[in-house]
């Protein structure tokens, strides 16, 4: 069997940036201290650089179902291991542009973020094989 990846649409990708970087601009104005926003801002992130990634370098391009699955499985482990390293990252950007003396997040906070990498990557890689496995029994 054999998976066909659909040509690339630079508008659509353009559309997907804009709108990630609209929500994280707003989120970064609000004063809050809540993690899930920031962890799904990450996520979004992550996954935003993963579909640039493989349209870049995969699109148009026909795959074998076994590359298939190695391929969502791996892409799942770097998206789950990037999102905590994301995360931490627009954590410390929204620290230091507000600048209170007492951060928004501390830093143990972004520690215990950055110790669920391994975690997150395990879950990735799960989610990954789940969706190659799916879609390999609806075919």
């Amino acid at each position: 069997m054999t998976f066909a990846i659909p040509s690339n649409n630079p508008r659509r990708t353009r559309l997907l940036a804009i709108g990630c970087g609209v929500v994280i601009f707003f989120w970064l104005r609000i004063e809050d201290n809540s993690v899930l926003p920031a962890v799904i801002g990450g996520l979004a992130l992550s996954l935003l650089g993963a579909y640039v990634w493989l349209m870049k370098n995969f699109s148009g391009k026909t795959l074998n179902t076994g590359y298939l699955l190695l391929g969502l499985t791996l892409t799942g482990a770097v998206c789950g291991l990037a999102t905590a390293a994301v995360t931490a990252g627009l954590m410390l950007l929204k620290n230091g542009m507000h600048g209170h003396v007492f951060p928004d997040f501390p830093f143990g906070v972004i520690a215990e973020i950055l110790q669920r990498a391994p975690l997150w990557a395990l879950a990735g890689g799960l989610v990954g094989l789940g969706l190659a496995l799916a879609w390999r029994a609806l075919t």
